[in-house]
């Protein structure tokens, strides 16, 4: 089954010397297939560039794809240290990511996604990340 959902992401990136916080707040669509949730929503980078980013999530682990003017796959596990590329037209960046925490909690009318991860870029420690992501029915 396939319907609309509200998502709003919540990230908060933690610098050595600052904190930026990023919200982002979109209309998508969900399904289910057995105990994986995939939900497919569009955002409006800088400079106008459009990326769709599908999210997969289960109880161990959650994939997120970003495809448009950047192409990259993240995965977090708890306690895991996992590896890939971010690719732009100005060129690819490494990225590794430490999951400190992953949370998943399903509810009737909502589901609810905590995330804790060191970034690496190019072998190099960037920032420590929270992510918080609301999945909800459009009413």
């Amino acid at each position: 089954m396939k319907k609309d959902v509200r998502i709003i992401v919540q990230n908060i990136q933690r610098y050595d010397d600052y904190t930026d916080k990023i919200v982002t707040n979109a209309i998508g669509n969900y399904s289910r297939s057995g105990s994986s949730h995939s939900v497919l929503y569009r955002e409006l980078c800088a400079g106008g560039h459009v990326v769709e980013n599908r999210l997969i999530i289960n109880l161990e682990k959650a994939n997120l794809y970003r495809t448009g003017s950047i192409f990259t796959e993240m995965s977090f596990l708890n306690g895991e240290l996992t590896e890939s590329d971010y690719i732009t037209a100005d060129g690819d960046i490494n990225i590794k990511v430490r999951t400190l925490l992953y949370q998943l909690k399903i509810y009737d009318d909502r589901i609810r996604v905590e995330l804790n991860y060191d970034l690496f870029l190019n072998d190099k420690f960037t920032s420590n990340n929270a992510l918080i992501i609301s999945i909800r029915d459009i009413a």
